[in-house]
């Protein structure tokens, strides 16, 4: 008995379902932005008492790098589902948008530049996490996927939720947030590293034969 589709099947990653070529590049990408995470959130873990505009700056490099390397995956990987495909297209010039905002006005106002902060880095915590659950696939990434985008989820709806934090609570927050959720796609790129294996051993991919 065929198990039955949603509208959802087109954007999730299951290794027995593509190319390994595919699950390399998707875990390439989760191992770039985890690394960027984990590296943006301890400087601003040791740092937190620096002006807010190093926060910012440090920030928007981190949303940049999340975001060339969603829209490389989009744009350069053969084989990517059109549904992800256009996922990672749209979240990933959104993450170019929120990266070169926080760069460009960085010289802000304190006060006026903790609102910006929160606000972007809410959102985009946000989307992330929806990214990672839609994507998130049967393989046995599946739970690491999960937990990601609750964490991201969890992290961006508490930054929406209290505004009025200090700014080097905002920092301190920010900085652990990003190495939880670094460490996690960092795992979470492992093991879909390890489905990928999985897939070559089997040799066939959806009836084509696995590229070595």
């Amino acid at each position: 008995m065929s198990t039955p589709t949603t509208p959802f099947d087109s954007l999730r990653l299951d290794a027995s379902r593509v190319t390994s070529s595919v699950l390399r590049a998707v875990r390439s990408t989760i191992l770039v932005a985890g690394s960027a995470a984990i590296i943006i959130g301890a400087l601003l873990l040791f740092w937190p008492t620096k002006s807010l505009q190093v926060a910012a700056v440090l920030l928007g490099i981190y949303f940049l790098i999340s975001g060339v390397a969603r829209v490389l995956l989009a744009l350069s990987t053969p084989g990517l589902s059109a549904g992800l495909r256009v996922l990672d297209l749209i979240f990933g010039v959104l993450f170019l948008v929120g990266g070169v905002f926080m760069l460009r006005n960085s010289a802000l106002a304190a006060a006026t530049l903790a609102v910006v902060i929160g606000f972007i880095v809410g959102i985009s915590w946000i989307v992330e996490g929806i990214l990672a659950l839609v994507e998130s696939g049967s393989a046995a990434s599946q739970g690491w996927a999960i937990a990601f985008g609750i964490i991201s989820i969890l992290a961006g709806v508490t930054v929406l939720a209290v505004p009025g934090w200090s700014a080097v609570w905002l920092v301190i927050f920010t900085g652990a947030a990003l190495v939880v959720s670094g460490v996690v796609a960092i795992i979470r790129g492992i093991r879909l590293g390890r489905d990928a294996e999985a897939a070559l051993d089997d040799g066939i991919i959806e009836g084509t034969v696995v590229e070595h």
